[in-house]
């Protein structure tokens, strides 16, 4: 089952996204919660739904310089949203078997936020005080402290509602910047879905609505998170794991997968309760879970921007 989409709380999804993708979207009186609410500007006014995602994951071959970013962006006067990244720690590295000769990082981080059915985060941090998971009226996911003016928060991610009937099937999700359409889309050369984006052997292909479209093919068990490149000459891999931002609503249990050079890992939710780490035979895991192996995507990224034409990923 998908989860609720914005049609629960706008009049229209379509018209929403094609204003969100144009960098028009603007705060709209809804329904909120808190003291004062009405007051607040739309970075401050929550979206009133029920709180369905059990976690949100950051993984990535370069964790210390993403938190060092964080810490150093939060430290600058005059912010209004905070990097979260900077008041987490990795929850589980692992050692990646690699070429050092190649492009692949030699280890892997998964960072873990989780959160209760109310949306308060459960995982360790080192903010000082309690923090709720919201959506606000700008369609960010932010990490707050309280629903005052005043009150620090941490943002996330983008709240991506879709493009309409050609993305039931991706949509909605949850995007980073580099996955969400703007107003500059169709010329950004560092949007993973526009017409500009430039894909080689040191691009990540593998963004929020391939996350999105496996996370809600029910026939699917498994979530492969492998960003696959061109090969070349000094390439001869063709597939890595690069940073990588996704979620899973309560109920969700699929395996967070992915094959980064030669070597599978299984990275979150492994079969059986396992730790993550190196799966020694792709083939032998998948069967002895009554599964077939995983395949690459028919392009990556698998579902640009329309007129593209979308990929598909093989059963």
């Amino acid at each position: 089952m998908k989860p609720l989409t914005v049609r629960h709380w706008v009049a229209s999804s379509v018209a929403l996204a094609l204003l969100a993708a144009r960098g028009l979207l603007v705060a709209q009186p809804t329904e909120v919660v808190g003291k004062d609410q009405s007051r607040l500007p739309g970075d401050r006014s929550w979206i009133e739904r029920p709180w369905e995602h059990r976690y949100f994951v950051f993984i990535s071959g370069d964790w210390a310089g993403h938190k060092a970013a964080s810490v150093k962006l939060n430290e600058e006067p005059g912010q209004t949203y905070f990097g979260w990244k900077a008041i987490f720690s990795s929850t589980k590295t692992i050692a990646a078997k690699v070429n050092p000769e190649q492009l692949a990082e030699p280890q892997l981080d998964v960072v873990l936020v989780e959160f209760d059915k109310e949306g308060f985060v459960v995982s360790p941090h080192s903010h000082g005080r309690r923090l709720r998971g919201r959506l606000n009226e700008l369609l960010s996911l932010v990490l707050s402290e309280g629903d005052e003016r005043n009150s620090k928060q941490y943002w996330v991610a983008k709240w991506f509602p879709g493009l309409g009937d050609v993305s039931t099937h991706w949509a909605p999700g949850f995007c980073d910047i580099k996955s969400f359409p703007g107003p500059f889309s169709r010329t950004d050369t560092l949007y993973l879905y526009g017409p500009k984006f430039e894909k080689d052997e040191f691009s990540r292909t593998f963004g929020c609505r391939e996350w999105a479209y496996q996370l809600y093919d029910d026939a699917r068990p498994y979530i492969d998170v492998t960003s696959y490149v061109p090969k070349g000459d000094t390439d001869p891999a063709g597939s890595y794991i690069r940073d990588v931002m996704g979620w899973a609503r309560f109920g969700d249990k699929k395996p967070i997968i992915g094959k980064h050079e030669y070597v599978w890992y299984c990275l979150l939710d492994c079969p059986g309760g396992a730790a993550p780490g190196a799966i020694p035979d792709i083939k032998v895991w998948a069967a002895a879970n009554g599964w077939r192996p995983p395949k690459p995507p028919t392009k990556s990224p698998t579902f640009p921007d329309p007129p593209a034409k979308a990929g598909t990923y093989p059963p």
